[in-house]
């Protein structure tokens, strides 16, 4: 497994933002706290893809949004299967597109050569699709209906992820940005959310994240930056500043690493939004 990363660029004061503090944007600090995160990737063993800094786009930091990889259902070890160009719900974020999914596909062209093809998909109009409303864990994708991700981007993504072995469903969130803004993944029998991000799941069908199957980590309204949880090679990153959700991570025995995204937050961003995987 390999993530893609982007460094913010000057352009990234002008981020797409509902945070109070968006205007207090900086940059440079953003930067630097992008050089510490990828720093803790790389301590734990991640292969790190970077692309340059997109002069340009100012959103072009949170790589997660425009491109989704999947190995085959059943084999989370395996090389990707299925390959996504996402397609942003704000136009601004369009053209960040076309270079994420250029060198994944470098990537997975190379993998290829000693193995399948996998297949590729460009989510099409009307529909869009951003990364941030996908979740992934063991065979099951949770697709989220939001103001950034439609029905038709949803049931497009639904249809690809099927076809490589995965139970598609598709849930409507009509109270923050993304699906992931509430719940993330720690592994495929592990969520970490708010009420409000598990309610989601569950007014969408209850097979999503059953009691009996899926273990739940709450996370309290006052710490929503933490549901976002970026979890890989056995460690969990979570921004700094959140106690309760550090806390309750460590008693369930997860290793949990903090780093400094308060830049990233102030663009409703998390660890999950600023990398893109690659099987």
């Amino acid at each position: 497994m390999r993530l893609i990363v982007r460094p913010p660029s000057e352009a990234y004061r002008r981020a797409l933002s509902e945070h109070p503090d968006r205007n207090a944007i900086d940059p440079g600090r953003a930067l630097l706290q992008h050089r510490a995160f990828v720093a803790a990737l790389e301590a734990v063993g991640i292969e790190i893809v970077a692309l340059p800094p997109a002069a340009d786009l100012p959103d072009a930091c949170f790589v997660s949004d425009v491109l989704i990889t999947l190995p085959r259902a059943g084999e989370p070890d395996g090389k990707s299967a299925l390959v996504v160009a996402a397609r942003p719900g704000a136009p601004s974020r369009r053209p960040e597109v076309a270079s994420v999914f250029a060198r994944a596909k470098e990537l997975v062209d190379l993998d290829a050569a000693f193995g399948s093809a996998p297949h590729i998909v460009e989510i099409s109009e009307p529909g869009t699709l951003d990364g941030g409303d996908v979740i992934i864990y063991g065979d099951r994708v949770a697709i989220g209906v939001s103001a950034r991700t439609n029905e038709a981007g949803a049931q497009q993504l639904a249809q690809a992820v099927r076809a490589v072995g995965y139970r598609a469903y598709v849930c409507p969130v009509s109270d923050r940005l993304h699906l992931a803004t509430a719940v993330t993944v720690i592994d495929d029998e592990r969520l970490i959310g708010t009420e409000a991000g598990f309610a989601t799941l569950d007014q969408a069908s209850p097979d999503v994240a059953p009691l009996a199957e899926i273990d739940r980590i709450l996370v309290p309204d006052a710490e929503l930056p933490a549901a976002n949880v970026l979890a890989v090679n056995g460690v969990c990153i979570i921004a700094a500043g959140y106690p309760h959700a550090r806390g309750e991570l460590a008693d369930t025995g997860e290793n949990v690493v903090e780093v400094d995204l308060s830049e990233f937050t102030r663009a409703d961003g998390g660890p999950t939004c600023l990398v893109a995987f690659v099987h």
